[in-house]
């Protein structure tokens, strides 16, 4: 779910307990082919986003709302709503939907009271970015218009391809076992970077846990190899059974506050 942010940095949904193994060379198991990117209701990913480029570090936190129908798109999907806790950030919602086997993410969009509406200019797009069945050995391509189809602006092509990571991958919410690496090569087009004699090109690497989703997101510059610009990590999880629970031990406590107890 962060992608978007790090595209416009650089002009960037998903967990349940962690999964241990820790010292174990993990094997890719089929079944949970479909459990890489979940998005269960009340589901909560807080993500530390360390911007080399721009010398910021700042925190997203993103909720799982569920399935809705958006009258201003005239679309059902999956929505979350994301805030950053940096100037100018608050919350604003983004819709997943999937079609024809991968998953599209929409956002640029905003609230107007209780309802979701997108800009004058239209969305920001990113179709296709990931498989809705994930597994190893998966190459396709993709683009994404950061500010929808306007005149004059910028886009992204893709090409993406798969891997099994047998290692556990670690951040600050700990180690998990069985993730599936998205490589990501990037290439900047349109727009501003028409004026430039090399085109921007960067590397994405995404790490997706089953079970959980991203725990992980790193931008390197030009290859594979180059330096790092922008690097996403998992710092806290709530499952849909835990947010509910801490909910109902919150209440609880204001309840108690208030009678005294």
């Amino acid at each position: 779910m962060l992608r978007k942010a790090m595209v416009l940095l650089v002009c960037l949904t998903f967990s349940a307990p962690l999964l241990g193994c820790r010292g174990k060379t993990a094997q890719f198991d089929p079944a949970l082919a479909r459990d890489f990117f979940p998005l269960a209701p009340d589901s909560v990913w807080t993500y530390r986003v360390n911007s080399k480029s721009q010398r910021t570090t700042y925190v997203v936190t993103d909720k799982a709302i569920g399935e809705k129908y958006v009258p201003s798109l005239n679309i059902t999907g999956e929505v979350v709503e994301e805030f950053y806790n940096m100037d100018r950030g608050g919350t604003r919602p983004i819709v997943y939907i999937t079609k024809d086997g991968y998953w599209t993410r929409l956002s640029g969009l905003d609230y107007s009271k209780e309802d979701i509406e997108a800009p004058a200019w239209g969305r920001s797009e990113e179709g296709e970015f990931m498989p809705a069945i994930l597994m190893p050995g998966i190459n396709w391509n993709s683009q994404i218009f950061p500010f929808g189809h306007m005149p004059g602006s910028f886009y992204i092509r893709q090409l993406h391809h798969t891997f099994f990571e047998s290692a556990d991958v670690v951040v600050p919410a700990g180690h998990f076992a069985g993730c599936m690496r998205i490589e990501t090569e990037a290439l900047y087009q349109g727009g501003s970077y028409a004026k430039f004699r090399k085109p921007l090109r960067l590397v994405y690497e995404d790490y997706y846990a089953p079970h959980v989703g991203l725990v992980k997101t790193t931008a390197l510059q030009s290859t594979i190899h180059g330096p790092e610009v922008e690097r996403v990590e998992l710092i806290r999880f709530l499952a849909p059974q835990t947010s509910s629970a801490s909910k109902s031990h919150s209440a609880e406590a204001d309840g108690g506050a208030a009678t005294g107890h």
